[in-house]
């Protein structure tokens, strides 16, 4: 059986003790995680913002109503 390569002993010298210096509290804020969202501009400058694709069927209806009611519009 052979023997395994022995490792290098590395000099170790203790190093000095950290000190405390100072304790305080701090506020840290964190970052949301980013959710990409649907926006839909209109030339008129309404805009309307899709969180999610459950949105999407209240947003269809919406544009349909807003083009209803504008004049020439159409459904």
């Amino acid at each position: 059986m052979s023997k395994k390569p022995s490792l290098r002993k590395r000099s170790f010298r203790p190093s000095k003790r950290a000190v405390c210096e100072d304790v305080s509290f701090a506020e840290v804020e964190f970052t949301q995680p980013v959710v990409p969202r649907l926006v839909v501009q209109f030339s008129d400058g309404l805009s309307i913002l899709i969180e999610d694709q459950s949105a999407v069927g209240l947003a269809a209806q919406f544009i349909a109503e807003f083009r209803a009611s504008e004049k020439g519009g159409r459904l």
